[in-house]
Protein backbone atom coordinates (compact mmCIF):
# COMPACT_ATOMS: atom_id res chain seq x y z
CA UNK A 1 0.00 0.00 0.00
CA UNK A 2 0.83 3.59 -1.03
CA UNK A 3 1.59 5.84 2.13
CA UNK A 4 2.01 9.59 2.26
CA UNK A 5 2.73 11.87 4.74
CA UNK A 6 0.95 15.37 5.23
CA UNK A 7 1.60 17.97 7.73
CA UNK A 8 -1.48 19.78 8.60
CA UNK A 9 0.45 22.92 9.25
CA UNK A 10 0.57 22.44 4.70
CA UNK A 11 -2.81 22.43 4.54
CA UNK A 12 -4.57 23.67 1.37
CA UNK A 13 -5.71 27.06 0.95
CA UNK A 14 -9.34 25.68 1.36
CA UNK A 15 -8.68 25.05 4.79
CA UNK A 16 -7.67 28.38 5.92
CA UNK A 17 -11.33 28.06 7.08
CA UNK A 18 -14.16 30.28 6.12
CA UNK A 19 -13.42 32.93 8.31
CA UNK A 20 -10.55 35.04 8.12
CA UNK A 21 -10.30 34.23 4.65
CA UNK A 22 -8.28 37.16 3.61
CA UNK A 23 -5.39 36.08 5.26
CA UNK A 24 -4.71 33.40 2.75
CA UNK A 25 -4.28 35.28 -0.17
CA UNK A 26 -0.33 35.17 0.38
CA UNK A 27 0.81 31.73 0.12
CA UNK A 28 2.64 31.89 2.65
CA UNK A 29 -0.49 31.50 5.41
CA UNK A 30 0.44 29.16 8.14
CA UNK A 31 -2.20 28.19 10.56
CA UNK A 32 -1.07 27.60 14.37
CA UNK A 33 -1.08 23.66 15.08
CA UNK A 34 -4.32 23.16 17.76
CA UNK A 35 -3.80 21.89 21.36
CA UNK A 36 -4.22 17.86 20.92
CA UNK A 37 -7.48 16.73 21.81
CA UNK A 38 -6.78 12.79 21.49
CA UNK A 39 -4.45 11.19 23.55
CA UNK A 40 -1.79 8.62 22.12
CA UNK A 41 -3.23 5.81 23.65
CA UNK A 42 -6.49 6.27 20.88
CA UNK A 43 -3.82 6.33 17.75
CA UNK A 44 -1.61 4.05 16.22
CA UNK A 45 1.22 6.55 15.97
CA UNK A 46 1.93 9.54 18.60
CA UNK A 47 0.42 12.73 17.68
CA UNK A 48 -0.72 11.65 13.92
CA UNK A 49 -3.94 10.68 12.45
CA UNK A 50 -3.16 7.68 10.11
CA UNK A 51 -6.50 7.73 7.76
CA UNK A 52 -6.99 5.32 5.34
CA UNK A 53 -8.17 6.55 1.90
CA UNK A 54 -9.09 4.75 -1.44
CA UNK A 55 -6.30 6.71 -4.10
CA UNK A 56 -7.98 5.46 -7.35
CA UNK A 57 -11.15 7.38 -6.51
CA UNK A 58 -10.98 10.73 -7.67
CA UNK A 59 -12.25 13.66 -6.79
CA UNK A 60 -12.63 11.68 -3.51
CA UNK A 61 -9.04 11.35 -3.39
CA UNK A 62 -6.02 10.29 -6.56
CA UNK A 63 -2.94 10.20 -6.85
CA UNK A 64 -1.13 13.35 -8.45
CA UNK A 65 2.76 13.83 -9.06
CA UNK A 66 3.32 11.69 -5.93
CA UNK A 67 1.04 12.83 -3.42
CA UNK A 68 -2.36 11.67 -2.73
CA UNK A 69 -5.00 14.44 -3.24
CA UNK A 70 -9.01 15.29 -3.42
CA UNK A 71 -11.95 15.78 -1.23
CA UNK A 72 -11.53 13.48 1.55
CA UNK A 73 -7.65 14.47 1.46
CA UNK A 74 -8.73 17.96 2.28
CA UNK A 75 -11.65 16.89 5.13
CA UNK A 76 -9.45 14.36 6.75
CA UNK A 77 -6.37 17.50 6.90
CA UNK A 78 -9.30 19.38 8.28
CA UNK A 79 -9.83 16.84 10.57
CA UNK A 80 -6.42 16.18 11.83
CA UNK A 81 -6.03 20.12 11.87
CA UNK A 82 -8.96 20.26 14.73
CA UNK A 83 -7.37 17.56 16.86
CA UNK A 84 -4.22 19.25 17.03
CA UNK A 85 -2.47 15.99 15.56
CA UNK A 86 -0.37 15.47 12.35
CA UNK A 87 -1.64 13.81 9.10
CA UNK A 88 -0.67 10.27 7.13
CA UNK A 89 -2.57 9.51 4.56
CA UNK A 90 -2.55 5.71 4.11
CA UNK A 91 -3.79 3.64 0.17
CA UNK A 92 -6.36 1.24 1.18
CA UNK A 93 -8.66 0.69 -1.81
CA UNK A 94 -11.63 -0.31 -1.26
CA UNK A 95 -10.63 -2.54 1.79
CA UNK A 96 -12.10 -0.90 4.34
CA UNK A 97 -13.38 -4.27 6.53
CA UNK A 98 -9.17 -5.17 6.61
CA UNK A 99 -7.98 -1.21 7.10
CA UNK A 100 -7.53 -1.29 10.67
CA UNK A 101 -5.81 -5.02 11.56
CA UNK A 102 -3.63 -4.67 8.05
CA UNK A 103 -2.65 -1.60 7.81
CA UNK A 104 -3.11 0.10 11.06
CA UNK A 105 -4.93 3.16 10.27
CA UNK A 106 -6.87 5.30 12.83
CA UNK A 107 -9.92 5.81 10.38
CA UNK A 108 -11.47 5.53 6.86
CA UNK A 109 -12.37 8.00 4.65
CA UNK A 110 -15.86 7.50 2.62
CA UNK A 111 -17.52 4.58 3.99
CA UNK A 112 -20.89 4.46 3.19
CA UNK A 113 -22.31 0.80 4.24
CA UNK A 114 -22.78 -0.14 7.87
CA UNK A 115 -20.34 -2.69 9.14
CA UNK A 116 -20.46 -4.65 12.28
CA UNK A 117 -16.68 -4.02 12.14
CA UNK A 118 -16.27 -0.29 12.45
CA UNK A 119 -18.41 2.28 13.91
CA UNK A 120 -19.59 5.43 11.55
CA UNK A 121 -19.68 9.16 11.81
CA UNK A 122 -22.49 11.70 10.54
CA UNK A 123 -22.48 12.04 6.92
CA UNK A 124 -20.29 14.48 5.98
CA UNK A 125 -20.78 14.22 1.78
CA UNK A 126 -23.77 12.78 0.13
CA UNK A 127 -23.78 11.45 -3.48
CA UNK A 128 -25.97 9.53 -6.44
CA UNK A 129 -26.46 9.00 -9.78
CA UNK A 130 -28.06 12.08 -11.11
CA UNK A 131 -29.51 13.18 -14.24
CA UNK A 132 -27.62 16.04 -15.74
CA UNK A 133 -29.00 18.59 -18.22
CA UNK A 134 -27.74 21.53 -19.65
CA UNK A 135 -31.13 23.68 -18.29
CA UNK A 136 -31.32 24.19 -14.75
CA UNK A 137 -34.47 22.88 -13.24
CA UNK A 138 -35.02 21.11 -16.85
CA UNK A 139 -37.62 18.45 -16.36
CA UNK A 140 -36.11 14.81 -16.16
CA UNK A 141 -38.12 12.14 -18.47
CA UNK A 142 -39.97 9.62 -16.28
CA UNK A 143 -40.02 7.17 -19.01
CA UNK A 144 -38.60 6.01 -22.02
CA UNK A 145 -39.10 8.15 -25.11
CA UNK A 146 -37.14 9.50 -28.05
CA UNK A 147 -33.47 11.17 -26.25
CA UNK A 148 -30.47 10.09 -25.42
CA UNK A 149 -28.84 9.35 -22.19
CA UNK A 150 -24.75 9.77 -21.95
CA UNK A 151 -23.13 7.28 -19.31
CA UNK A 152 -19.69 5.94 -18.71
CA UNK A 153 -19.96 2.28 -19.81
CA UNK A 154 -20.63 -0.52 -17.65
CA UNK A 155 -21.36 2.10 -15.08
CA UNK A 156 -23.60 2.05 -12.28
CA UNK A 157 -24.91 5.09 -14.21
CA UNK A 158 -25.59 3.19 -17.34
CA UNK A 159 -27.43 0.09 -15.34
CA UNK A 160 -29.52 2.89 -13.88
CA UNK A 161 -29.91 4.36 -17.09
CA UNK A 162 -30.96 1.06 -18.86
CA UNK A 163 -33.39 0.16 -15.62
CA UNK A 164 -35.38 3.46 -16.29
CA UNK A 165 -35.37 3.89 -19.74
CA UNK A 166 -34.54 0.93 -21.48
CA UNK A 167 -31.38 0.28 -23.51
CA UNK A 168 -32.46 2.31 -26.68
CA UNK A 169 -32.02 5.94 -24.72
CA UNK A 170 -28.33 4.33 -23.40
CA UNK A 171 -25.27 6.19 -25.26
CA UNK A 172 -22.27 4.40 -24.02
CA UNK A 173 -19.06 6.03 -23.75
CA UNK A 174 -15.81 5.60 -21.80
CA UNK A 175 -15.76 8.22 -19.37
CA UNK A 176 -17.84 10.85 -17.40
CA UNK A 177 -15.87 13.84 -19.09
CA UNK A 178 -16.81 12.12 -22.81
CA UNK A 179 -20.41 11.88 -21.12
CA UNK A 180 -20.66 15.75 -20.20
CA UNK A 181 -18.34 16.91 -24.20
CA UNK A 182 -21.87 15.18 -25.69
CA UNK A 183 -24.60 16.87 -23.61
CA UNK A 184 -22.60 20.51 -24.67
CA UNK A 185 -22.20 19.40 -28.19
CA UNK A 186 -26.27 18.22 -28.64
CA UNK A 187 -25.58 14.92 -29.36
CA UNK A 188 -27.29 13.41 -26.02
CA UNK A 189 -29.89 15.36 -24.21
CA UNK A 190 -28.49 14.14 -20.58
CA UNK A 191 -25.92 12.36 -18.88
CA UNK A 192 -26.14 9.94 -16.12
CA UNK A 193 -23.34 10.37 -13.51
CA UNK A 194 -22.29 9.88 -9.77
CA UNK A 195 -23.42 13.23 -8.61
CA UNK A 196 -20.20 13.98 -7.10
CA UNK A 197 -18.14 13.32 -9.92
CA UNK A 198 -20.77 14.75 -12.29
CA UNK A 199 -20.33 18.17 -10.41
CA UNK A 200 -16.15 17.32 -10.81
CA UNK A 201 -15.91 17.13 -14.31
CA UNK A 202 -18.19 20.14 -15.02
CA UNK A 203 -16.57 22.41 -12.85
CA UNK A 204 -12.84 21.60 -14.43
CA UNK A 205 -14.19 21.92 -17.85
CA UNK A 206 -16.61 24.64 -17.64
CA UNK A 207 -19.69 23.45 -19.09
CA UNK A 208 -23.02 24.36 -17.54
CA UNK A 209 -24.76 21.85 -16.40
CA UNK A 210 -27.20 20.89 -13.77
CA UNK A 211 -27.78 17.63 -11.80
CA UNK A 212 -31.89 17.68 -11.92
CA UNK A 213 -32.86 14.46 -10.96
CA UNK A 214 -31.72 11.07 -9.04
CA UNK A 215 -31.66 7.60 -10.24
CA UNK A 216 -31.13 6.22 -7.16
CA UNK A 217 -31.54 7.14 -3.51
CA UNK A 218 -28.23 9.09 -2.41
CA UNK A 219 -25.76 7.36 -0.46
CA UNK A 220 -24.26 9.24 2.81
CA UNK A 221 -20.11 8.67 2.74
CA UNK A 222 -18.98 8.67 6.64
CA UNK A 223 -16.18 8.65 8.43
CA UNK A 224 -15.26 4.43 9.63
CA UNK A 225 -13.33 4.27 13.14
CA UNK A 226 -12.44 0.80 14.92
CA UNK A 227 -15.81 -0.17 17.23
CA UNK A 228 -13.79 -0.44 19.85
CA UNK A 229 -11.90 2.75 19.86
CA UNK A 230 -14.55 4.51 21.79
CA UNK A 231 -12.23 7.98 22.93
CA UNK A 232 -11.05 8.31 19.10
CA UNK A 233 -15.41 7.83 17.87
CA UNK A 234 -16.13 10.58 20.09
CA UNK A 235 -13.27 12.80 19.15
CA UNK A 236 -13.96 12.29 15.41
CA UNK A 237 -17.67 12.78 16.08
CA UNK A 238 -16.83 16.04 17.62
CA UNK A 239 -13.96 17.44 15.38
CA UNK A 240 -16.24 16.62 12.16
CA UNK A 241 -19.29 18.11 13.71
CA UNK A 242 -16.88 21.16 14.10
CA UNK A 243 -15.81 21.61 10.51
CA UNK A 244 -19.04 21.23 9.06
CA UNK A 245 -20.98 24.05 11.11
CA UNK A 246 -17.74 25.98 10.54
CA UNK A 247 -18.30 25.84 6.91
CA UNK A 248 -14.76 24.25 6.23
CA UNK A 249 -16.50 20.99 4.57
CA UNK A 250 -18.49 23.46 2.61
CA UNK A 251 -15.39 25.62 1.68
CA UNK A 252 -13.61 22.50 0.50
CA UNK A 253 -16.37 20.93 -1.69
CA UNK A 254 -16.74 24.39 -3.45
CA UNK A 255 -13.32 23.91 -4.52
CA UNK A 256 -13.47 20.61 -5.67
CA UNK A 257 -17.04 21.03 -7.17
CA UNK A 258 -17.65 24.20 -7.60
CA UNK A 259 -21.32 25.82 -6.31
CA UNK A 260 -23.10 22.50 -5.42
CA UNK A 261 -26.49 21.71 -6.07
CA UNK A 262 -28.11 19.98 -2.62
CA UNK A 263 -29.08 16.56 -4.35
CA UNK A 264 -31.44 15.91 -1.25
CA UNK A 265 -34.18 18.33 -2.80
CA UNK A 266 -34.00 16.41 -6.24
CA UNK A 267 -36.55 14.18 -7.35
CA UNK A 268 -36.11 10.58 -7.45
CA UNK A 269 -37.20 9.14 -10.45
CA UNK A 270 -38.90 5.25 -9.82
CA UNK A 271 -37.55 2.39 -12.31
CA UNK A 272 -39.62 1.83 -14.77
CA UNK A 273 -39.84 -1.77 -13.80
CA UNK A 274 -40.62 -0.34 -10.09
CA UNK A 275 -43.71 1.18 -11.91
CA UNK A 276 -45.29 -1.72 -14.18
CA UNK A 277 -44.93 -3.80 -10.60
CA UNK A 278 -46.84 -1.50 -9.05
CA UNK A 279 -49.95 -1.56 -11.40
CA UNK A 280 -49.78 -5.11 -11.61
CA UNK A 281 -50.71 -5.36 -8.50
CA UNK A 282 -53.09 -2.91 -8.45
CA UNK A 283 -55.02 -4.82 -10.97
CA UNK A 284 -54.93 -8.25 -9.37
CA UNK A 285 -57.05 -9.54 -6.55
CA UNK A 286 -56.58 -8.68 -2.95
CA UNK A 287 -54.89 -12.04 -1.85
CA UNK A 288 -52.64 -12.22 -4.95
CA UNK A 289 -52.00 -8.43 -4.50
CA UNK A 290 -50.56 -9.22 -0.83
CA UNK A 291 -48.20 -12.03 -2.02
CA UNK A 292 -47.13 -10.20 -5.37
CA UNK A 293 -46.23 -6.77 -3.04
CA UNK A 294 -44.63 -8.91 -0.47
CA UNK A 295 -42.49 -10.56 -3.05
CA UNK A 296 -41.62 -7.10 -4.94
CA UNK A 297 -40.62 -5.23 -1.77
CA UNK A 298 -38.71 -8.54 -1.18
CA UNK A 299 -36.72 -7.94 -4.87
CA UNK A 300 -36.90 -3.98 -4.13
CA UNK A 301 -34.97 -4.46 -1.08
CA UNK A 302 -32.02 -6.45 -2.47
CA UNK A 303 -32.18 -3.90 -5.51
CA UNK A 304 -31.58 -1.18 -3.34
CA UNK A 305 -28.83 -3.34 -1.38
CA UNK A 306 -27.28 -4.48 -3.95
CA UNK A 307 -27.11 -0.88 -5.45
CA UNK A 308 -25.84 0.67 -2.12
CA UNK A 309 -23.13 -1.55 -1.73
CA UNK A 310 -21.81 -2.47 -5.49
CA UNK A 311 -22.19 0.87 -6.73
CA UNK A 312 -18.88 1.48 -9.02
CA UNK A 313 -16.49 4.17 -9.67
CA UNK A 314 -16.85 6.24 -12.23
CA UNK A 315 -13.16 8.36 -13.43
Amino acid sequence: MKRASVLVLALVVALCMALPLAGCASGSYTPQLKDRAVDDSALDTSGTLRVGVNASNPPYSQESSGSIIGIDVDIAAALADELGLKLELVDVGTATDTAFSKDSVDIVMGVSETNSSYWLSNPYLNSGVALFSLTENAQAPTAAGSFKVAAQSSSMSAWEVTNHYGENCLENVSDPTAAFEALSTGSVNYVASDSTIGEYVVHRSGIEAYPIALLQDSVSRCIAVNTSNSALQSAIAEALSSIVDGGVVTVIANKWLGAQVDISALTVIPAAATETQTEENAATTDGTSSNSTSSNASSSSTSNSTTRTTQSDEQ
